[in-house]
């Protein structure tokens, strides 16, 4: 059957709920109803429900037999292990960019970052989390291996919506706008091992930020999933 929806229809409605969920207008396990987004969006039902199996991809929506669409939920085992992960992946691509660095990719770095200061001065944040996502994937795909560059980017969409608890906090917002800029001084000195410390030690306020707002969990997660 031919869609009714342009795919630009859908990815603005895609971006749309997205950012809902990300700024928390739509919390965890919070189901998201049909009926409700056609009306707010004047969107079919079908162009929703394709926004969902997007949505789904993303890793920002769960879809269950009988039980329609919720805005995904992670366990606090789950939210460890990915984090664990990024820690880990993102280690090994900032070990395996060419240093000294190409002076296009500190260029097209800077750009970005300039960018993101004024997007943090406006308090956009819509494009700060833009920015943000460009920022880390330019400087983690320069580490020439694209199957590594490629899980960095899973798990970066997985954790989307942990991620972003930083964006909404102008005290972690700031401390990441010096953050980079530190990143960018130690890629430009060829300091590799303190770019490695950097780029581990700035995923883990966004993480706490996400604990907080949760309640925290124990250290030990034995059962916790």
């Amino acid at each position: 059957m031919r869609k009714s929806y342009s795919d630009n229809e859908l990815a603005e409605l895609v971006d749309h709920i997205k950012q809902d969920i990300i700024f928390g207008r739509l919390r965890p396990r919070e189901r998201l109803i049909e009926d409700d987004l056609s009306t707010r969006f004047g969107a079919s039902r079908h162009l929703i429900r394709s926004a969902f199996s997007d949505l789904e991809k993303l890793g920002l929506v769960s879809r269950r037999p009988n039980k329609g669409a919720i805005v995904r939920d992670f366990s606090p085992r789950e939210v460890e292990e990915m984090y664990e992960m990024r820690a880990l992946l993102q280690a090994e691509a900032i070990r395996r960019i060419p240093l000294p660095a190409d002076r296009a990719l500190i260029v097209r770095l800077e750009t970005i970052h300039d960018q993101y200061c004024e997007a943090v001065d406006r308090h956009d944040l819509k494009r700060v989390c833009t920015l943000n996502n460009e920022f880390h994937h330019t400087m983690f795909s320069a580490c020439n291996n694209g199957y590594l560059a490629e899980m960095i980017q899973r798990v970066w969409v997985e954790t989307l919506g942990i991620r972003c608890y930083a964006i909404g906090d102008p005290v972690l917002l700031v401390r990441s706008r010096s953050e980079h800029r530190k990143m960018l001084d130690a890629l430009k000195a060829g300091e590799r091992n303190k770019l490695v410390q950097l780029c581990v030690e700035h995923i883990w306020p966004a993480l706490q930020a996400y604990k907080r707002a949760h309640g925290g969990w124990p250290t030990d997660l034995e059962g916790a999933a």
